[in-house]
């Protein structure tokens, strides 16, 4: 069963079974997403696939006990000054992550899932580094699966993409912001949020290397906000995107529950650039 654990008592909680509880936590940043989204589309992602893998969850696993928590709407990032975003210091997404889920696990809480809709990988390996910290006190208690999870391809991850989600992929590459895929998912999840300028928007392309160039990504995105071909979306490829993704994560937590198959989801494929590290934690 899910159970919103706004509406539990203490009491309430500790009477769940601690062997047969999953909590899931979503963190994400408020911030833009071009002049076709609005500022919480990785907020609205992450509770959207939260739901959906704890839909597949409850079906196949009825005697568990999944719990949510309210998404933390932080996160770090550098998409230039635009109104709407609110981003922090990945120290402060450290800091949060890490003092949230050590209170969760005084609970007595053995499985913990962090989910972010927000692929920039210095937030993700912020989270991840929370996480290791917790588990090396703690023991394996806690899993923030995205960093891989949004490089499934690079991290040996299975992803069911069809045959026509996978052709967009390969000729629309380097959709890292308010792009096609985002704006896919969103038709799909808020079609009424998506401003139908969308079909409008330029396309602006960057590599991957240059989105860690501030200067760069702040010359490319000026005037729009966007990185990616917006005019691409459509809500069929959003529907299976939000699918895949709900999926993945449904994977993620059951092997991390029976704490098999799951190391694979455990760290961004950048975590060994020790440049790209939180170093004074």
């Amino acid at each position: 069963m899910t159970k919103n654990l706004l509406t539990q008592s203490w009491e309430d909680i500790s009477k769940i079974n601690a062997d047969k509880f999953t909590v899931f936590l979503g963190i994400a940043p408020i911030e833009e997403h071009g002049k076709h989204l609005p500022i919480g589309v990785d907020f609205f992602e992450t509770e959207y696939w939260i739901k959906g893998a704890i839909a597949q969850l409850e079906r196949e696993h009825p005697q568990h006990t999944w719990g949510t928590l309210p998404t933390i709407p932080l996160g770090f990032a550098n998409m230039g000054n635009f109104p709407g975003n609110i981003h922090v210091s990945r120290e402060l997404i450290f800091n949060v992550v890490y003092e949230t889920v050590s209170a969760i696990a005084k609970w007595g809480v053995k499985n913990i899932i962090i989910i972010s809709g927000h692929a920039d990988p210095l937030h993700t390996m912020a989270i991840e580094q929370a996480v290791e910290k917790i588990n090396d006190e703690n023991g394996v208690i806690a899993l923030a699966p995205m960093g891989s999870i949004f490089h499934a391809a690079e991290k040996g991850i299975e992803v069911p993409h069809s045959v026509e989600l996978s052709r967009k992929l390969e000729e629309f590459p380097n959709d890292f912001h308010a792009g096609w895929i985002e704006t896919s998912c969103m038709l799909s999840i808020l079609p009424d949020c998506v401003k139908s300028n969308y079909l409008e928007r330029p396309n602006i392309s960057l590599w991957d290397r240059d989105m860690m160039d501030d200067k760069k990504l702040a010359q490319v995105i000026t005037g729009e906000g966007h990185i990616g071909f917006p005019k691409e979306a459509t809500a069929q490829l959003g529907t299976e995107l939000n699918a895949d993704n709900a999926q993945i994560i449904k994977d993620a937590t059951e092997k991390f529950i029976i704490r098999k198959g799951y190391e694979c989801y455990v760290s961004h494929p950048l975590s060994d650039k020790p440049w790209m590290k939180l170093h004074q934690i």
